[in-house]
C-alpha cells in the first residue's frame, strides 16, 4: 500500500488531516480570533449606550449585555461635558500630518539606503539599525528637552515664548504657540521619522528589479524620475500600509502628547478623555461612548485600506 503523504505520527499514534480537518482548524482559529478581538469593542459599544444605573444591574444574562433601554444621548452628553470636538479636530490633524510626514521621508529613506548608491550609505545604515533597537523610554525626556529649547537655540526671539511658562519637575519652562512644547510641531514632527516604516519600504523597493531601474534611468536620466514613475506605483500597497499604521501609532499615541501638552485646546482625544476620567467621578458610559468615536475613524481606515492593498498586491509580486 502506498503511503499517504497527507498523514503524521504524533506520539506513536498515525492520524490523517485532509481538506475537512484544515477547514474546520482553519474555521475555529478565525472564531476564537474574532472573540478575543472584536468581543470587547461589542462590550465597549454596549457600555456606552447603558444608563449609569444599567451598568450594575445584574438581573438577568441579557441585561449584562443588551443596553435596556437605549442611552442614545450619552453621545452629545460627551460633548457637553468636555471641548471633545477640539480633542478630535487635533488628533486628526496630528495624525493625518504625521502619517504624511512619516510617509513621505520614510520612502525617500528607503528609495535612498536600498537602491541609490553613494559614498557612507554603509555606516549610516548601520547607525539607522542600531537606533531601531533604542527603546523609545530611553529618548523620550532629550527629545522633550530638545523640543523645548530647539527654537530659541536656533531663532533667539520672544515670538516663540510670547506668554506662558509650565512648571515641571519645579522648573519654569516657557512655550509658546507655533513651536516648543504645546504645539502642532511637537506633537507632529517627532512621528515624521520611523526607522521601522523606513526598513519596510526597504524590502519591498528590494524586489523591485535592478535591470527594470537601470533600463528607467537610461531612457531618463533622472534618478527622481525613476523614483517617482516606477519604484513608488510598485511598492505603493507597502506605502499604503505604512501610511495605515502611521495613522493609527498618531491616533493612539498617549505618552508623547501627555509629556509636551498643558493646555485644554492642544490636548489630543486620548489625552482629553484620561483627563475628564481623572477630573469626574468615573462615569463609564460616557468614557466608553469616546472610545467608540476613538476607534471608527480606525475601523473605516483599516477597511479602506486594506480593500486598497488587496486590489493591488499583484503589483508587488516582481519575482515571478
Amino acid at each position: 500500500m502506498d503511503r499517504n503523504p497527507i498523514q503524521e505520527v504524533v506520539n506513536g499514534k498515525t492520524f490523517r488531516s485532509g481538506p475537512m480537518a484544515r477547514r474546520v482548524l482553519v474555521a475555529s482559529v478565525g472564531l476564537l480570533i474574532v472573540i478575543v478581538y472584536v468581543a470587547p469593542f461589542l462590550w465597549m459599544l454596549s457600555t456606552s449606550l447603558k444608563t449609569n444605573e444599567a451598568l450594575f444591574d445584574d438581573s438577568g444574562f441579557l441585561s449584562r449585555f443588551l443596553p435596556q433601554p437605549f442611552q442614545w444621548n450619552n453621545y452629545g452628553e460627551l460633548f457637553s461635558q468636555i471641548p471633545f470636538a477640539r480633542y478630535l479636530v487635533n488628533s486628526l490633524v496630528v495624525a493625518a500630518c504625521g502619517a504624511m510626514l512619516e510617509t513621505a521621508v520614510s520612502t525617500l529613506a528607503a528609495f535612498g539606503l536600498s537602491r541609490v548608491r553613494w559614498k557612507g550609505g554603509g555606516p549610516v545604515y548601520g547607525m539607522i539599525y542600531l537606533s531601531w533597537l533604542i527603546p523609545f523610554s530611553v529618548i523620550m525626556i532629550p527629545r522633550f528637552l530638545m523640543f523645548a529649547y530647539l527654537p530659541q537655540w536656533l531663532w533667539p526671539s520672544e515670538f516663540w515664548n510670547a506668554s506662558r511658562v509650565i512648571p515641571l519637575a519645579g522648573v519654569e519652562i516657557e512655550i509658546g504657540r507655533l513651536a516648543g512644547l504645546d504645539s502642532f510641531a511637537t506633537l507632529i514632527l517627532p512621528a515624521s521619522v520611523s526607522v521601522g516604516a523606513a526598513f519596510l519600504l526597504m524590502t519591498a523597493m528590494s524586489r523591485v528589479p535592478v535591470p527594470l531601474l537601470e533600463s528607467a534611468y537610461l531612457e531618463s536620466g533622472s534618478v527622481w524620475r525613476v523614483f517617482r514613475d516606477i519604484v513608488v506605483p510598485l511598492v505603493k500597497p507597502t506605502i499604503i500600509t505604512v501610511a495605515f499604521i502611521a495613522f493609527l501609532s498618531s491616533w493612539q499615541s498617549f505618552t508623547w502628547p501627555l509629556l509636551v501638552t498643558s493646555s485644554l485646546e492642544m490636548q489630543t482625544a486620548p489625552i482629553g478623555l484620561r483627563a475628564f476620567q481623572a477630573l469626574h467621578s468615573t462615569q463609564w458610559s460616557l468614557l466608553m461612548a469616546g472610545s467608540v468615536i476613538l476607534t471608527l475613524p480606525s475601523i473605516f481606515l483599516l477597511f479602506t485600506a486594506q480593500r486598497y492593498v488587496i486590489d493591488r498586491y499583484e503589483l508587488t509580486d516582481l519575482d515571478d
